[in-house]
């Protein structure tokens, strides 16, 4: 039976335990904190994003072998002896799946340990407990792992809002308060769900985890069979998953997170919703890595906005998912790259926002721009 929660118990009993308790345990020594255990890939029809009745584990897995790459740089015997551990969620959507894939630094002569794993928080407690060097994160979920005295550096933005709130076909909804007293499934200690419920509470007065029946999910696979096996009637969920649940007609799309952020916001600038962030010390020591991570990510964002065949099947190798739902998925996403002034700005007026409407963020930092500037870019 799906329980009703408090705000009260949503503000402790979730996003404290799914994010803060893990990144102050994650600041103890290694030692105390094994890193995320590796296995075998996975065979295609194991699916990550799981069968309506067994969803995936939450390992990392090693990295396929690359299948593409481009020209190798002429400095390549110039780079450092030493080994970077790059991890990423598996069905988070950012760029750096097609990166690792399809071998874009190794070309460019950097040695690289990929890890991929399945749940937020055991990414954002790798990156605390200094088992992964370079991630990529959701941009409120670094601010709070700031928060938390962690210590890191954005580097590059990676892509804009992936966000949906999800209804099953036939539900008789057509807009969101109508969600209200409905099952409502949803990750609760990741940005999807808190920034597009901060949103709605904004634009409905309206909250989506106390006044619905809200049920929880820890990872992509855990949320896709509460709907497929009804047990929700609505799903606050991210691309590529919104695509795999709308192409198999499983779920239709009632308001994009880029469409609510467009009417709290007045902008139709896109939201930069995944950044790659590293340690400060590994940004100042190895800014040609910095660089090159940016260069590869804009790589790959001119095959993701031509829908190229090369990244399509990148993305399939990574997630598990059929061509036909990553065409999709790509076509619905804008790839970001670098970390201009704009970007910045963006990022900054989200972290205001969620300060001043959300449950995750709560310092101060937040409400001055230049501070949190200072506090969270990396500069060459």
């Amino acid at each position: 039976m799906a329980t009703r929660y408090t705000r009260r118990q949503f503000l402790i009993g979730t996003v404290s335990a799914a994010v803060t308790s893990l990144l102050i345990s994650a600041c103890q020594s290694e030692e105390q904190q094994p890193a995320p255990t590796a296995a075998p890939a996975a065979t295609p029809t194991q699916a990550a994003a799981a069968s309506p009745t067994q969803p995936a584990a939450a390992t990392a897995t090693p990295a396929a072998t690359p299948t593409v790459a481009p020209a190798a740089s002429p400095t390549m015997a110039q780079r450092p002896d030493r080994t970077f551990r790059f991890a990423y969620l598996r069905l988070g959507w950012a760029g750096c799946e097609a990166i690792d894939d399809l071998g874009l630094l190794s070309a460019r002569g950097w040695k690289l340990e990929w890890n991929r794993i399945d749940q937020i928080s055991a990414l954002a407690n790798a990156f605390a407990a200094g088992q992964a060097d370079i991630i990529d994160m959701s941009v409120v979920i670094a601010a709070q792992m700031h928060e938390q005295g962690v210590p890191l550096k954005i580097f590059s933005a990676a892509v804009g809002t992936l966000g949906s709130i999800l209804v099953r076909p036939g539900l008789g909804v057509s807009a969101v308060p109508d969600l209200r007293g409905k099952r409502v499934g949803g990750i609760p200690g990741g940005t999807t769900t808190q920034d597009i419920n901060a949103m709605v509470r904004r634009l409905y007065d309206f909250d989506l985890l106390t006044d619905t029946e809200f049920i929880q999910a820890s990872t992509p696979p855990d949320a896709v069979n509460l709907l497929i096996n009804g047990n929700v009637d609505a799903l606050l969920m991210w691309e590529p998953t919104v695509s795999r649940l709308t192409n198999s007609g499983q779920a239709e799309i009632l308001v994009t997170q880029q469409e609510l952020w467009k009417q709290v916001s007045g902008s139709d600038t896109p939201q930069v919703h995944v950044i790659y962030m590293t340690s400060p010390e590994l940004a100042d020591e190895y800014p040609e890595l910095m660089q090159d991570i940016i260069a590869a990510q804009e790589e790959v964002a001119e095959l993701w906005q031509a829908g190229d065949d090369k990244a399509v099947q990148a993305f399939a190798n990574v997630t598990e998912l059929p061509p036909d739902v990553i065409s999709t998925a790509l076509s619905r996403t804008t790839p970001l790259a670098g970390l201009s002034k704009d970007l910045q700005d963006t990022i900054l007026m989200q972290l205001k926002f969620n300060r001043e409407s959300g449950v995750l963020l709560q310092s101060d930092l937040w409400l001055n721009a230049e501070e949190a500037r200072a506090a969270l870019f990396w500069e060459p």
